[in-house]
């Protein structure tokens, strides 16, 4: 069979490779997008952060988007139910980004960012599996399942988007998990739970128990996302039992037992595990990776989906760029790695002190003194990824600092200092 071309193949039809597609083929490139599933599909990661929005609007999607008749939120609200701290974070105004975003069924709005890639002229083959790969000199040689038929497509650069599977760690390279980061969640959409009122309505809400967290993410149609993320000897005790875990989890946090009261489970209980992790290699010659095939953060901050789309929006940039100049090598992609790792940091620095009972004493009591609170909601919002004034940077570094000596004064007066979820 004659293999088909393109200058550019994307596993993966997530947000992260729907995005650096539509951007490659709005740069004039011809762009074949391989999915393994067929949309729509069920997604967890429901709630948007709201510097997505500026990178929407740069796909050319936000107005779609707007439209879809999601549910808005202003910001996210924390609880600890062992110490009874809790806080609210509203989203700053006058940003590059609006102080509003939306949290929306992933099904829905991973098909509409999928069907905007079609309409800029990427080819979509769905479902399709890269079940191999050759690479040479000049492209990339992939061997495709696509409807039962064997396939052969030829290209000049590969994209990795494939999410979790990781397609090109798992074959060239490693996946290291991250210390401590190693939890597993289940969780469900369910409808009629408890609904806040005004503006709270559409904040995503974060609940600390013993042994674990939930969260709480409301969308429209009286429907929410509820997920308990749980130490892995929890999820040992109930093997093969996700209902089993899920209910355990809710008998141990107030706070979602009782906004369950009157709600009905529309979907059935997901797991899923290694919630932290750092795949290699991300660029090479000729391939990059982006999303979750590069690193999968704790999804406390609600910070995936921006993730997948900022780096498909990097990743697009650097490739025009070696279309342009014709150089595919490693080397040529190095400034692609710093400004990922640079990006994504923040996050892993936030998740790190989040579980520490030094640093939540200060998050769930905030102080505006020299900017703190503003730098927090900077990186909330994803605002660390786009771009990080000085100021922040260094209202962050006096936040951390001062975490540390609240480590040494706990610590001398007998109160825990270590991570409450330690992996």
């Amino acid at each position: 069979m004659t293999p088909t071309m393109s200058d550019v193949a994307v596993i993966g039809g997530g947000p992260g490779g729907s995005t650096v597609a539509t951007h490659l083929a709005r740069g004039g490139l011809s762009v074949t997008l391989f999915e393994r599933e067929v949309f729509p599909r069920f997604k967890v990661g429901e709630s948007l952060v709201p510097a997505t929005m500026l990178l929407l609007d740069r796909l050319g999607v936000l107005e779609r988007v707007e439209r879809g008749g999601y549910q808005v939120k202003y910001g996210a609200t924390f609880h600890d139910q062992e110490t009874n701290l809790g806080h609210t974070f509203y989203f700053l105004e006058g940003m590059p980004w609006p102080n509003w975003t939306y949290n929306v069924p992933r099904a829905d709005f991973d098909a509409l960012l999928l069907d905007h890639s079609r309409k800029q002229g990427v080819v979509v083959h769905m479902p399709a599996t890269v079940a191999g790969m050759a690479f040479d000199a000049d492209g990339v040689t992939l061997e495709v399942d696509s409807g039962g038929d064997r396939v052969t497509h030829r290209a000049r650069f590969l994209v990795d988007a494939s999410g979790r599977d990781g397609f090109l760690a798992a074959r060239l390279g490693r996946r290291s998990r991250v210390p401590n980061l190693g939890k597993v969640a289940a969780f469900a959409h369910v409808r009629g739970g408890r609904r806040f009122e005004g503006r709270e309505v559409g904040n995503v809400r974060i609940y600390l128990f013993e042994g674990g967290w939930f969260w709480w993410i409301p969308m429209s149609n009286d429907l929410a996302s509820v997920g308990a993320v749980v130490h892995a000897r929890d999820a040992r005790a109930h093997a093969g039992q996700p209902e089993a875990l899920f209910d355990a989890m809710v008998k141990r946090c107030d706070a979602v037992a009782e906004h369950l009261t009157h709600a009905e489970r529309v979907t059935p209980i997901h797991l899923t595990a290694n919630f932290a992790y750092t795949n290699a290699p991300i660029a090479g010659d000729r391939f990059l990776a982006v999303g979750d095939a590069i690193a999968f953060v704790d999804p406390i901050f609600s910070s995936g989906v921006f993730i997948a789309i900022r780096s498909g929006e990097l990743a697009a940039e650097a490739i025009l760029a070696a279309f342009g100049d014709g150089r595919f090598t490693a080397r040529r992609f190095a400034a692609y790695e710093r400004k990922i790792w640079r990006g994504v940091a923040p996050f892993f620095k936030f998740i790190h002190k989040y579980y520490e009972p030094s640093f939540l004493d200060l998050f769930l009591q905030p102080r505006d003194t020299f900017g703190m609170v503003r730098a927090v909601l900077n990186v909330l919002s994803g605002g660390a990824f786009i771009r990080m004034p000085w100021r922040v940077r260094a209202s962050l570094a006096l936040l951390f600092g001062i975490a540390r000596i609240n480590t040494w004064v706990r610590r001398r007066a007998g109160k825990p200092t270590e991570s409450r979820l330690e992996w």
